[in-house]
C-alpha cells in the first residue's frame, strides 16, 4: 500500500512477477478493496497462487518511523514484515516509508547474531564491468564503529557470493582519498579489520570518483555518506538525461543525429533506468526485507521483487548468521586462556 502511487503499481508489478516465476506465490497485504480491481483477469492458477491479507491501516511516508510501533501495528507494512517473522511468507517487499520498515523489521525480526546493526544495501551501476556494485550502508546509520563497517562488508559479499558466485568478493571502503592514513579513525580501523580477514578480497579505500569503475564488487560506508551518494547519483542521471534533451531542441542537426544513433541512445537510457537499479536490501535481520523507492514504476518494483527471490532462493540471513557464527568461534579461540 505504501509508496508514492500505491497498489497501481505495486500490484500490476507483483502480478507481473507472478506470471514470470510459476513457482511464486504471493501474499498482498492492504486494503482489498482497492487491490481487487487488478485481480480481475488472471487465471485459475494465478488466482490460486494469490492471497490478499486486508488492513485499510497505512504508514505515511510523512509519518515518524516510530509511529509504526506506537499506532501502526495493523498496518500493512507491519502486518508485512509480521508475516515474515511468523513464517507464513519468506520475504517482504514494501515501497513504504523506509525509516518505519527499518523499525519494523528491528522490532519482529531482530539482527542476527553477532551483527550490531542492520544495513541497507543499494545497487550502484558499474561502467567497466558485467556486474553491479552494491553499497552498503545507505541510510540505516548515521554513523558506524570499525566492527559496524567490517560486518557491513561481510553481509555484502555473502550477498555477492549467493547472486554472483564469486568466492572472495572484492570490497573496498569509501573514504576521502587512497591512502592508508586519510579518513577518520573508524575508517581506518575498519580497514584493519578488513585487510586481516580471508572471508574477502580487501582492496583498500576508494573515492567517490571511483564509485562507478566496477573494480569493487562491495563498497562499504557508514549510511550518512552512503545515503547522500546515492541521492546524487539519482539527480546525476535525471540532469544528464534533461541536459540531453535540452541540447537536442537547440539544433536541428542534433535531432537528426540522435535520430541516426537511436539503438546507441535506446541502450544507453536502458542503462541509466533507475529501475534497473531499484530494490534496497535490508541486510542483518533474521528475515528478508527489501525496500523499493516510494516512486519506483511497474518495472521497478518488480526488479525489488526478484532481489527478494534470490535472497530467499541462496538463503541470504541463513548465510550471514553462519559466516558470523565462525568469525565469532575464530575469535573465541584467538583469546588465550
Amino acid at each position: 500500500m505504501g509508496g508514492d502511487t500505491g497498489p497501481s503499481v505495486t500490484v500490476p508489478a507483483s502480478l507481473s512477477a507472478l506470471r514470470r516465476y510459476g513457482y511464486l506465490s504471493l501474499v498482498l497485504v492492504g486494503d482489498s478493496s482497492l487491490i481487487e480491481p487488478y485481480l480481475t483477469n488472471l487465471s485459475s492458477d494465478e488466482r490460486d497462487r494469490i492471497q490478499i491479507v486486508h488492513t485499510s491501516d497505512v504508514v505515511s511516508n510523512q509519518s515518524r518511523p516510530d509511529s509504526i510501533l506506537r499506532s501502526g501495528r495493523q498496518s500493512s507494512m507491519f502486518k508485512a514484515v509480521e508475516l515474515v517473522q511468523t513464517g507464513d511468507v519468506q520475504a517482504c517487499v514494501s515501497a513504504g516509508n523506509t525509516g518505519a520498515l527499518l523499525m519494523a523489521g528491528r522490532h519482529l525480526l531482530k539482527n542476527i547474531p553477532g551483527i550490531e546493526k542492520p544495513a541497507i544495501m543499494a545497487v550502484v551501476p558499474a561502467s567497466s564491468s558485467s556486474s553491479n556494485t552494491f553499497l552498503l550502508d545507505v541510510g540505516a546509520n548515521t554513523w558506524c564503529s570499525a566492527s559496524q563497517l567490517f560486518q557491513f562488508a561481510l553481509m555484502g559479499s555473502v550477498l555477492v557470493t549467493a547472486m554472483s558466485g564469486r568466492e572472495k568478493p572484492r570490497v573496498a571502503l569509501l573514504n576521502i582519498g587512497e591512502e592508508e592514513y586519510k579518513g577518520r579513525p573508524e575508517i581506518r580501523e575498519a580497514a584493519a579489520l578488513l585487510a586481516a580477514s580471508n572471508a574477502m578480497e580487501y582492496l583498500g579505500f576508494v573515492e567517490g570518483n571511483q564509485l562507478f569503475d566496477g573494480r569493487s564488487d562491495v563498497i562499504v560506508c557508514d549510511g550518512f555518506t552512503g545515503n547522500v551518494v546515492i541521492k546524487v547519483i539519482a539527480g546525476s542521471v535525471r540532469v544528464t538525461q534533461n541536459l540531453v534533451q535540452q541540447s537536442l531542441r537547440k539544433r536541428w542537426y542534433y535531432r537528426f543525429f540522435a535520430w541516426w544513433l537511436q539503438p546507441l541512445m535506446r541502450d544507453v537510457r536502458r542503462t541509466l533506468k533507475p529501475s534497473r537499479y531499484n530494490g534496497a536490501m535490508l541486510l542483518g535481520l533474521q528475515g528478508i526485507v527489501v525496500k523499493s523507492h516510494g516512486n519506483a514504476d511497474r518495472s521497478g518494483f518488480e526488479r525489488a521483487i526478484e532481489y527478494a527471490l534470490r535472497q530467499v532462493q541462496d538463503d541470504v540471513p541463513g548465510v550471514i548468521a553462519s559466516r558470523m557464527a565462525a568469525l565469532t568461534g575464530l575469535a573465541e579461540e584467538a583469546k588465550p586462556v
